[in-house]
């Protein structure tokens, strides 16, 4: 699920371990750029799956310890017993130097995803900055960065890690609702929006938008189509920006195309024009293998037929926004028991019948003086994993001198809720651990 929240580091003040490190059996695999028509093979036809950092048995998370910023800490949660584990089975162990099982030096990386009942997939990405300050400035003020990305799979107690593949001159993007798999690819998109499908037996890389001439983004799957996203718009002057409120609008088009993983072929799905929209209003997003798409000038939420293109409108009712303002944000966070759950928003949707109900709000977590709804870290049969409370503590990080400096700020911790609850706004939690570190 997205995150609003930056993740903080966590001080944990300890001394060395004497087991021997994990990280071991690298493998390198080159990104073969391929055309649609070559890029046909055959799939095992199961539907893509979006990756998630646990399942009901397990949630993974780590820290980046204090007196090393350069290594990871993992933490298994055990979801039955809410138990918070170091996987480390070495007798006297702190936990704080490479010498421990379960610490990485994979940097910077994000929390384990879950594969399969037996695998682990952790994703890093390194930046070179060199060249801020060295190289010259594109008109528009970047400075190009290099990129080196890094797959590697490990057992489901973060252990026996290898090397799956190394991507030069890739940074591939790691938010936690960009990563699928049908057992036997890994399917992600890359920081230029590049979309890669790699092979899950030797690593190998397909950049599956090679050929594309438009810029586009991966909005998630349908089946084993890709919904991709892609926009040519004009604003009206240099100074105007989508998130604020402007006096005129963009002008253009907002479309999604298919992608199909097996063959490459892409097909149009939707198009929306400034003719017909105010596109800064429209909202677009994939939830449970289905398209949604919300126009708020009008308070529709409507869905699209990936085979057959027909629009349905599932409700007119929906809080309707001024044409020259973005005051509402409507995304969909889940569908949970049929009722599609909004960020930020007091409603809450059937998914079939379009019946819109008021949301039964949960007490407010207060993060740095903001409050807000919980919000969900793992969705399971009947469960939910949520941010249940914050509490303040003082952060110690390391500034580029070398030197230490503190920071106010809230610990979040994660808490087990029934989807009954959550939608009824019952706030019965079971703890179970910190958020990410």
């Amino acid at each position: 699920m997205k995150r609003v929240f930056s993740l903080a580091l966590a001080a944990l003040l300890l001394a060395g371990c004497t087991a021997a490190p994990a990280d071991s059996s690298e493998s390198s695999a080159a990104v073969t750029a391929e055309t649609a028509a070559a890029q046909a093979l055959t799939g095992n036809g199961e539907p893509l799956r979006l990756l998630q950092h646990g399942d009901e048995k397990q949630y993974y998370t780590q820290e980046t310890l204090e007196s090393a910023d350069s290594m990871i800490l993992y933490h298994v949660i055990d979801l039955q017993t809410g138990e918070d584990t170091i996987p480390c089975d070495v007798e006297g162990c702190t936990h704080d130097s490479e010498s421990c099982p379960a610490v990485t030096t994979q940097m910077p990386s994000y929390q384990p995803f879950v594969l399969n009942d037996t695998t682990l997939v952790v994703i890093s990405v390194k930046t070179d900055f060199s060249q801020i300050g060295a190289a010259e400035s594109s008109p528009d003020g970047s400075v190009p960065l290099s990129y080196a990305s890094k797959i590697l799979l490990m057992d489901r107690n973060c252990q026996n890690r290898r090397v799956l593949t190394e991507l030069e001159d890739v940074g591939l993007f790691w938010a936690p609702d960009s990563l699928y798999t049908d057992g036997e690819f890994l399917y992600c998109c890359g920081c230029e929006n590049d979309i890669y499908r790699i092979s899950l037996s030797d690593g190998t890389a397909t950049n599956l938008t090679e050929h594309f001439q438009d810029f586009q983004f991966m909005m998630g799957a349908v089946g084993r189509d890709l919904i991709l996203q892609q926009e040519n718009i004009t604003y009206p002057d240099a100074t105007s920006s989508p998130t604020q409120a402007v006096s005129s609008h963009p002008t253009g088009t907002k479309s999604q195309v298919l992608l199909n993983v097996d063959t490459g072929e892409v097909r149009d799905f939707c198009s929306y024009s400034s003719d017909d929209y105010v596109l800064d209003n429209l909202y677009f997003c994939v939830i449970n293998g289905r398209y949604y798409w919300i126009d708020s000038t009008a308070g529709t939420l409507s869905t699209v037929d990936p085979d057959t293109g027909e629009n349905r409108l599932l409700t007119d009712q929906l809080p309707v926004t001024d044409p020259n303002e973005r005051s509402s944000y409507y995304q969909i966070e889940a569908n949970l028991n049929g009722w599609l759950v909004f960020y930020n928003q007091s409603i809450i949707v059937n998914a079939e019948t379009g019946e819109v109900r008021q949301r039964a709000d949960l007490p407010e977590n207060y993060w740095n003086g903001y409050g807000h709804q919980p919000q969900i870290f793992l969705q399971l049969k009947d469960r939910l994993l949520v941010d249940c409370r914050y509490e303040p503590y003082t952060r110690t990080d390391i500034s580029d001198d070398g030197s230490p400096y503190t920071t106010q700020t809230e610990q979040m911790y994660l808490g087990l809720i029934s989807i009954d609850d959550f939608l009824n706004g019952v706030p019965n939690y079971t703890e179970v651990c910190k958020g990410p570190y």
